[in-house]
């Protein structure tokens, strides 16, 4: 397994916080709970802390103002929670689990980590089976992400790939296509893709894309058609994720 967080990072919400608990893959080190909340019977405060309870997760019942002190902003609904590193899955691992038309998306050069975690949530949603992502990568700053992907980041299975030539080999050794997100002189509208084995979908950032040695493997390359001629800029990394992941959950 490997890990690429800090010891210790923060998550903030009952969403986010559940969707941890839920995954097991971090250990969670500490919970602080609004005592206002608490006090009120708060359902979901309630339904928390029966939770934290049953998994023998410590808490704290503590002043808001307390909470506001260890958090980043005012949208922690009065719930925040220390956590430690969270547990990626061995790349290997994902390759092998997939089933045919099943796939895992590589987010390469997303260089917003609110667009990383939207564009997990629309993937996760629709069915994405995992997630490889490069060695630099948003996970470090995981409350952002987790509360962007409305905890989907801690639920999904995430895996990270150290060099590109690498990951491309051990994709082909799994018999697994190579498929990229991209407008080039060789794609075919995303409406005429067919799938038939497993797949990697990259999908890059707005601003990088996908890496050339990608570009290079691929073994189909796949372009959102546009309505309107005069489009001219690529789409948020999160709209083209929400779109891939709604077709591809379509023609399942």
């Amino acid at each position: 397994m490997n890990n690429n967080n800090t010891d210790v990072t923060l998550l903030e919400g009952i969403i986010s916080l559940d969707a941890a608990i839920k995954a097991g893959k971090r250990e969670i080190l500490g919970v602080y709970i609004d005592r206002e909340k608490q006090a009120k019977r708060d359902r979901k405060i309630t339904h928390l802390i029966s939770n934290l309870k049953k998994s023998n997760i410590p808490y704290t019942i503590c002043d808001r103002e307390y909470i506001d002190t260890l958090s980043t902003g005012k949208s922690h609904g009065g719930v925040v929670a220390q956590v430690g590193n969270y547990t990626f899955t061995d790349i290997n691992e994902l390759l092998a689990g997939l089933k045919d038309n099943e796939y895992l998306v590589m987010l390469d050069g997303v260089e917003d980590p609110f667009n990383f975690g939207y564009s997990i949530r629309n993937l996760f949603a629709f069915g994405c089976r995992g997630f490889i992502i490069p060695e630099r990568n948003w996970m470090s700053a995981a409350n952002v992400v987790s509360t962007s992907s409305a905890g989907a980041s801690e639920l999904c299975d995430m895996a990270v790939s150290h060099d590109d030539d690498e990951l491309v080999k051990q994709v082909k050794k799994h018999g697994v296509d190579i498929v990229c997100s991209a407008l080039s002189k060789d794609s075919v509208s995303l409406f005429d893709f067919k799938p038939q084995k497993p797949f990697v979908l990259f999908i890059g950032g707005e601003k990088r894309g996908i890496s050339k040695t990608f570009m290079e493997n691929a073994d189909a390359v796949v372009h959102i058609p546009y309505s309107n001629e005069n489009a001219r800029y690529s789409l948020p990394t999160a709209s083209c994720a929400a779109i891939f992941a709604s077709y591809l959950s379509s023609i399942k």
